[in-house]
């Protein structure tokens, strides 16, 4: 395929991080090369809706029913010669289903934020179907077997560690670097707190506590809004429901017996005002909203990670002293009274927050696209 100032971002709905990932690096490439053209692509488009609608909903299920059981499948993936000839039927089956669409957008690069579309370029790639370079962009603080193809030109991952287990899986470090999660600029804006209150609606002055359960709203936010209701500290809080529409109206309810102020968004499109305005954030551990976090210097709750990339990403956190771990509503009461009453424990956790976070993760893998595609 010839140059064609085109970048194409294949990514998949499993969770909105990757797609933002993806969007935060396809605007600091418009930014940079106005002569850049840029177009997002989602994996599930190249299935049959009906396929795609029950992959998606048996995910969700099995996170809210039996968490256990996506940690037990992310294992196996990651150990199991069996799951490797299984990625390579699956990917081989529905690869040609995109390969149409690829020969009519005539991009001069491939760019994927989720090992699922990893693996159908691949085997694209393997099979000479396409010859444009790959880029992949590992959205967590770890990096599943299945993430790892020859075939890619480049890898963009969150940390050193990361680049050695590539290394020591087939992809020389040549051909990794570290560069951060990527994440929209608007997490690396200075707002002027009392300004930034005021347009949200909060009271200048009392600490603000961040609750938020992920696009899916997955966590049982009225459980944590109700422990942190019951702090003598005073507080406000925000909470974030995303899509779930039940947990909304559940919250909306809770809302009027709340002593704390409550903010209540469903999805929220300004996360970063969100966070810009928060002291402390209570969230699921999600490679992308984790990033946005450590770029904003904000203290991170993680309440009961789910076995799989949320436990590692956990694990990365806590031991780069970004983030406390939480099991229970209690727990959750606990860790936030501490914080709050505590005034430079809080801030030397932002400041360790900060060290970690990346702002410009997003600018530096364009800078890296268009160099690969100068080749």
């Amino acid at each position: 395929m010839a140059n064609t100032g085109k970048v194409l971002f294949i990514s998949a709905p499993i969770g909105s991080g990757h797609i933002r990932a993806a969007q935060a690096v396809a605007a600091a490439l418009e930014a940079k090369d106005a002569s850049i053209h840029t177009r997002l692509a989602n994996v599930f488009d190249f299935f049959s809706p009906a396929i795609g609608k029950t992959i998606l909903n048996t995910y969700l299920r099995i996170l809210r029913i039996f968490p256990q059981a996506y940690g037990m499948a992310y294992g196996w993936g990651n150990t199991s010669r069996l799951a490797l000839i299984g990625r390579n039927l699956i990917s081989g089956y529905l690869a040609g289903r995109m390969l149409g669409f690829i020969e009519r957008y005539q991009p001069s690069a491939i760019v994927c934020t989720h090992a699922t579309p990893a693996g159908l370029i691949a085997h694209l790639i393997r099979q000479g179907k396409i010859t444009v370079p790959a880029v992949a962009i590992v959205t967590d603080f770890v990096v599943h077997r299945l993430w790892v193809y020859p075939e890619f030109s480049y890898y963009y991952v969150a940390d050193e560690e990361l680049r050695r287990y590539l290394a020591n899986n087939g992809i020389p470090l040549e051909r990794s670097e570290v560069s951060g999660i990527p994440i929209s600029s608007r997490f690396a804006e200075k707002p002027i707190t009392n300004k930034l209150f005021k347009k949200l609606g909060l009271t200048d002055g009392l600490p603000a506590i961040l609750i938020m359960g992920g696009g899916a709203g997955a966590l049982p936010l009225d459980e944590i809004v109700a422990a942190c209701d019951g702090l003598s500290t005073p507080l406000q809080m925000i909470v974030v429901a995303g899509h779930n529409k039940a947990m909304y109206d559940k919250l909306s309810k809770l809302q009027n017996r709340c002593r704390k102020p409550l903010k209540l968004y469903g999805f929220a499109d300004n996360v970063h005002e969100l966070m810009q305005a928060a002291h402390l954030v209570i969230s699921k551990p999600g490679g992308v909203s984790s990033a946005e976090a450590l770029a904003v210097g904000l203290p991170i709750i993680i309440y009961r990670p789910i076995p799989g990339q949320e436990e590692a990403n956990t694990v990365y956190l806590t031991r780069h002293g970004a983030a406390h771990r939480a099991e229970t509503a209690g727990d959750v009461k606990q860790i936030v009274s501490s914080l709050l009453q505590d005034e430079a424990a809080r801030q030397a956790f932002g400041q360790r927050a900060s060290n970690l976070g990346k702002p410009q993760a997003a600018e530096h893998i364009a800078e890296g696209i268009l160099r690969i595609m100068d080749r």
